[in-house]
């Protein structure tokens, strides 16, 4: 995207660079050329698989607590904490 600014009348110097960077800022370019410059990858077979099984590991251990009577903030803490030791039965 280009950013246009033309010095105005009596505008001094350090105004007009001030004025231009907060357009510029504004403008999305900046943030738009860093996500390019960093290319991320595509998710591989094994890590949506292995992604999915944390998800469901953390969903099917939250369930459980909150039958039991826990409240949602501790019982996801616990199972962020013991993430190995759940397994899934589904």
């Amino acid at each position: 995207m280009r950013v246009k600014a033309k010095r105005q009348k009596g505008e001094s110097l350090q105004q007009f660079l001030k004025r231009f960077l907060s357009r510029f800022q504004k403008s999305g370019t900046v943030t738009e050329v860093r996500k390019r410059m960093f290319k991320t990858r595509k998710m591989n077979e094994r890590r949506k698989f292995e992604y999915r099984m944390y998800r469901l590991k953390i969903q099917s251990f939250i369930n459980k607590k909150l039958k039991e009577g826990w409240p949602l903030e501790k019982a996801l803490d616990m199972a962020k904490r013991y993430i190995q030791y759940i397994k899934y039965e589904g």
